[in-house]
């Protein structure tokens, strides 16, 4: 067989595999996401006692290493996973990507330290290298914990808060809206996503709208041609009874939801 492949491949999914959602807190985030079908919520800001759901709280690197062992059906090498609970779910959400960041600095520092130059460090603090050094090995850091449930799951979604960012665009100064993370890991794991959104809520109708790339004030965009460009009405509030029922619609971003259902 060539190297040269002589037919077009198909498409293989318009699920975004890797989804970054990001927004002020409490808008309605993770209220919306416990809604998602088969989706595990791993809560690292303690911020889900009010919500039914499938979650599970995690307070450290090896917890969150632990968790995504027993997710995980099969190791890195091809053999069963003695570890391994029985479910694999179709989605897993880190809540909120912005706890996850500090919450890798242990692993960071391993990481520096395992290194020649890093083997003698008796700091606390790896962000305190001279030169900005330390951000790589945090960086490195989150991207190997998220690399984890990536295996663990089919899609993997990664929520996190919001920050106002000056950007130069064409001469002109702009002021948007983009992923509270620090240094360049904000655009690295943008980079690596298949869709970003801003999520927020209509102050008419207090839906909950997802961004993908309708507003130049907001650093956003998809490569699902379902997604790219568009404001997507992820959740709706309906009066049930005297009281407030959210209805969600993952559908419009996950398109198998809706296959699946016919």
């Amino acid at each position: 067989m060539g190297l040269i492949p002589t037919q077009k491949s198909k498409r293989k999914t318009n699920d975004p595999k890797n989804l970054i959602m990001f927004g002020l807190p409490k808008c309605g985030k993770t209220t919306a996401l416990a809604q998602l079908p088969d989706n595990l919520i791993i809560d690292l800001e303690n911020g889900s006692d009010y919500i039914e759901g499938y979650i599970v709280k995690a307070n450290s690197v090896q917890e969150l290493y632990k968790l995504a062992s027993a997710l995980t059906p099969v190791k890195s090498d091809g053999t069963p996973n003695p570890n391994y609970e029985g479910h694999r779910f179709k989605f897993v959400t880190i809540d909120t990507i912005t706890a996850l960041e500090e919450m890798a600095l242990p692993l960071a520092k391993k990481l520096y330290m395992d290194t020649p130059m890093g083997k003698n460090f008796d700091g606390d603090n790896i962000l305190k290298l001279p030169n900005g050094a330390g951000h790589l090995y945090l960086r490195q850091a989150v991207q190997q914990i998220i690399s984890w449930f990536e295996k663990a799951a089919d899609n993997v979604i990664l929520v996190g808060h919001v920050k106002d960012k000056s950007i130069t665009e064409g001469g002109t100064e702009l002021n948007v809206k983009t992923l509270d993370l620090g240094g360049k890991l904000s655009n690295i794991l943008a980079a690596k996503s298949d869709a970003i959104c801003y999520v927020y809520r209509d102050t008419n109708t207090g839906d909950l709208m997802a961004n993908f790339g309708d507003m130049n004030s907001v650093l956003t965009g998809a490569r699902m041609q379902h997604l790219a460009g568009k404001t997507i009405q992820l959740a709706d509030r309906k009066l049930n009874e005297n009281d407030w029922e959210i209805v969600t619609h993952w559908d419009r971003i996950f398109p198998s939801l809706k296959e699946s259902n016919e």
